[in-house]
């Protein structure tokens, strides 16, 4: 019965470290009137006023997510350019302190009345951030597709160089568009 006892613990002290473990959540939306087809070029532009946030606005961080969203654009076929593109790639950070409260009411199995209940009560305090891309039609100044990521983008011991790049194409394999293709050809080559 020990044994019992003791495996169910070490299961539930696993699953509360994987509990604890930060991910990083990914939605997208898009203009289902646009047409994507007529996109071929793009010019990056972080968002006027972005964030304030001393790390996630940091000309590092922008730098950063600036080369991780080049790469992706370009790893789509769409051409970088300096003036008339047909896409502007906006980007924007944000961040906020929030506190996860964990309670694990675990009793024995024979029940609490023979050891008394066991409430294990522990709290983490921790920064989410979010990276939110936003692609406008330069033509029209119209937002015609949305892609943001939420979770732990500024963790300690991370590689930040690696987190951002895997993070940007996390959101934009949300972005199933390659440039110059339309959405019947996208659906009859299967991607």
């Amino acid at each position: 019965m020990k044994t019992v006892s003791k495996l169910l613990s070490a299961v539930a002290l696993v699953g509360m470290l994987a509990s604890c473990a930060p991910s990083v959540m990914v939605r997208s939306d898009y203009d289902r009137t646009a047409n994507f087809s007529k996109y071929r070029t793009y010019a990056i532009a972080p968002v006027a006023n972005g964030n304030n946030d001393p790390v996630m606005g940091s000309q590092l961080m922008q730098k950063r997510i600036s080369q991780a969203l080049d790469v992706e654009m370009q790893a789509r076929g769409y051409k970088k350019v300096e003036k008339n593109a047909d896409l502007i790639v906006k980007y924007d950070t944000d961040a906020r302190n929030l506190q996860q409260i964990q309670s694990n009411n675990m009793a024995p199995m024979w029940g609490w009345w023979w050891y008394g209940p066991n409430n294990n009560v522990s709290s983490r305090n921790y920064e989410e951030n979010r990276l939110i891309v936003n692609l406008v039609d330069a033509r029209n100044n119209e937002l015609v597709w949305q892609g943001w990521a939420k979770g732990e983008l500024n963790a300690r011991r991370k590689n930040r160089d690696e987190l951002i790049q895997k993070t940007v194409t996390k959101v934009m394999a949300e972005y199933p568009y390659r440039a110059g293709l339309n959405q019947t050809e996208l659906i009859s080559n299967g991607e």
